[in-house]
Order: structure tokens, then C-alpha cells, then sequence
């Protein structure tokens, strides 16, 4: 991963001593350290989707929670990857601008809901039924994402 940072930040140096308008064309351009930081996030977030999927799912009707927080988990890990790639302050504006934010706001509320649920209620009904809607919100953002007009993260 060091070579990867030192390459990065040679890459940025090279980026900043443009001229003018291609210097403010590329100043959007993620550090090293960001792309570090997001490659690691997102790939604590497949971890835990990975592991719910495969390890939790097929036993969901005897332990729904686990399913539930290991796959919150991921999907935490994998928002807060583009957080670390974007910058907090743009990946905020651009989850909460209106054509995002009614999925924004769906997709973090079954999270939040499927961890209150799973770790304060210990629900067992609640948690699976938060558990589908958060995978609902999961893989219907992930179409968006993909599509010609991406609506969301």
C-alpha cells in the first residue's frame, strides 16, 4: 500500500503544478490517502456483506440479528467509503440533494432501524422484517447507482 501512497501523492503534486484552468479542472482529483482509505472501507464492507450472505443468511431463522448487524456493518463500511473518497462535505451534499435524499433517507432509516431492532428490542420479527427492507434499499440503490441516470451515493 506505501508504493501505492507515494505514486498518489506524486500523481497530486503533478496535478497541482498545472496551469490554470486544468489545475481547478482536476482539484476534484481524491488524494492517495483517499483512495487508501476508501479501498480499505470498501473492502470491510464486502467483508461483512460477504460474510452475512454466506454465514448468516442460511441460518436467518434461527439467528436474525447476526444477519442484521453484519450486514449493516457492511453497508456502513461501504457508505463510509465514498465518504473517504469524496470528502464528508461533498458526499453529504450529494446524498442529501432532492433528487437523492427520499433514498438517502430510506436506505440510512432501515439501517438505523435494523441495528435498534437487533441490539436495543432483540427482536426476532422486527429484525428479519427491517433485515428485507434494508437489503430492499441495498440492492435497489446499487441499481441506481449502475443505471444510465444514478440516483443515489
Amino acid at each position: 500500500f506505501f508504493w501505492f501512497g507515494s505514486w498518489c501523492s506524486s500523481v497530486s503534486k503533478g496535478v497541482r503544478d498545472l496551469p490554470g484552468n486544468l489545475q481547478s479542472a482536476t482539484s476534484s482529483v481524491p488524494s492517495g490517502k483517499a483512495f487508501i482509505y476508501f479501498g480499505l472501507f470498501l473492502a470491510a464492507g464486502v467483508f461483512f456483506v460477504f460474510i452475512a450472505f454466506t454465514m448468516f443468511l442460511p441460518v436467518m431463522v434461527l439467528m436474525p440479528q447476526k444477519f442484521a448487524i453484519c450486514f449493516t456493518l457492511g453497508c456502513g463500511f461501504i457508505i463510509g467509503s465514498f465518504f473517504a473518497l469524496r470528502g464528508p462535505k461533498n458526499q453529504l451534499a450529494h446524498m442529501s440533494s432532492k433528487e437523492r435524499l427520499p433514498f438517502t433517507l430510506g436506505f440510512i432509516g432501515s439501517m438505523v432501524g435494523t441495528m435498534y431492532v437487533s441490539m436495543v428490542l432483540h427482536s426476532y420479527i422486527l429484525s428479519v422484517l427491517f433485515s428485507v427492507v434494508q437489503v430492499y434499499w441495498f440492492f435497489y440503490l446499487c441499481h441506481f447507482r449502475y443505471s444510465k441516470d444514478p440516483v443515489v451515493v
